[in-house]
């Protein structure tokens, strides 16, 4: 019987998906390959207290439907890890419902301890015999072992509702801070589109006295004003960067993506680097092959993503350094390139770099926004941005590298 039951029970378990699958599958088979009536598992309750029908085979559902079966003695002692085998259930004392046990036409009655993988007690495997039926050891060995695949597919189960419920949690709480997130970044542009006009309006006044216009003005004062609208300057600008990451990260930006080139784009920033590099003797050499085929993206933002670049290469190099733009076709996107002989970055700080307010040097003047919005833009585009420091192949410099492709 072993083998022909063993490959009764492997095929349809094999098959089967999911915990209730398997398991009807394991007592279907258990039934078909034994001659039983009918088969079933029962599971502890979490109290521990009563036997709860977890899937069944060839029993009708109102002997299903009979009543609580809790556990008295007799089922005490089957969990604690022995089979018990009831030749003539009509008449023995640990059943708890003979009558309707008759009815369904069970006269005997074999259950096996289903265990963990750590040995613990899961409940029981039943076997229903309409006929009296008194199992031998050997065979009632062979179904300790289908009991305790069922007990492995049980194990494996609670693991995966656990894992299951960790994940649904977790999403839950993505979700949440996502919310949150977009919430803030919404109040984030509100606050910073409510300050910029204000503070533009200052500044201005502030420049209106500078010049002069309402009255002289002692040396003392122009070098308080020339401060405070410096300060102004910088606010201004943090204003402006701010404003910039919650439109990029709530895609407020995506009415301005259209079919552009890089051509127009690259014209403007090489006049504006020159406007940047020339009053520190800082050269600009360019390797430009264009033209350039037409792509799907804003061309604003790209200017602001060269020009970002070209005015931190400037920040770092020397009177009598050179600044490098070079852009090309490659194979399915476009590539540009801003390298600089300047300084370069150190090596501590270059995976920080493109983190939002990140700034390698303090004492240089800005908000520590720009690379990373430069790092959003570009992939906003669905291309990468990356640095090198030292340039390769050489002693210093830095090289930032961005992506664009075409077929987007």
């Amino acid at each position: 019987m072993r083998y022909e039951l063993l490959y009764e029970i492997s095929k349809p378990v094999i098959e089967a998906v999911g915990e209730n699958n398997v398991l009807r599958s394991i007592v279907e088979s258990t039934a078909k390959g034994t001659g039983a009536k009918g088969c079933s598992i029962l599971v502890l309750s979490p109290d521990g207290k009563r036997l709860e029908h977890k899937v069944s085979f060839g029993l009708s559902e109102e002997y299903l439907r009979k009543g609580e079966i809790t556990v008295n003695e007799a089922i005490s002692k089957m969990l604690e890890g022995e089979p018990a085998n009831i030749v003539d259930v009509s008449r023995d004392p640990g059943i708890q419902y003979p009558e309707q046990a008759v009815k369904e036409g069970i006269a005997s009655l074999l259950s096996i301890p289903i265990r963990g993988l750590s040995g613990d007690i899961k409940g029981l495997l039943r076997l229903y015999m309409s006929n009296v039926k008194k199992f031998g050891r050997g065979e009632i060995d062979f179904l300790v072992s289908i009991a305790d695949l069922g007990g492995i597919v049980l194990e494996k189960a609670k693991t995966y509702d656990r894992l299951v419920g960790d994940v649904d949690d977790a999403k839950s709480e993505i979700e949440k801070l996502e919310q949150d997130r977009e919430m803030f970044l919404r109040f984030l542009s509100m606050v910073a589109h409510d300050l910029k006009a204000p503070v533009a309006a200052v500044e201005s006044y502030l420049k209106v006295m500078l010049r002069g216009t309402p009255g002289p003005l002692t040396e003392k004062q122009e070098t308080w004003l020339s401060r405070s609208i410096s300060r102004l300057d910088s606010m201004t600008e943090l204003i402006s960067d701010l404003l910039d990451v919650s439109r990029l990260e709530t895609g407020q930006i995506t009415p301005e993506m259209e079919t552009t080139t890089l051509n127009g784009v690259l014209m403007g920033c090489v006049e504006t680097a020159r406007g940047l590099a020339d009053p520190g003797g800082v050269k600009i050499e360019t390797e430009i092959e264009s033209p350039f085929p037409a792509f799907f993206g804003s061309g604003r933002r790209l200017v602001q993503v060269i020009n970002n670049l070209v005015s931190n290469a400037v920040r770092y190099t020397v009177e009598g350094g050179t600044i490098f733009i070079r852009a090309r076709q490659e194979e399915g996107h476009l590539l540009v390139v801003v390298e600089d002989t300047g300084s370069g970055i150190k090596p501590e700080v270059m995976s920080k770099i493109f983190d939002d307010f990140f700034r390698g040097d303090q004492e240089t003047e800005g908000t520590g926004l720009g690379l990373s919005i430069c790092k959003r833009i570009v992939e906003l585009h669905g291309g990468r941005i990356w640095a090198e420091s030292p340039v390769p192949g050489k002693a210093g410099g830095t090289r930032f590298s961005f992506t664009v492709p075409l077929n987007r």
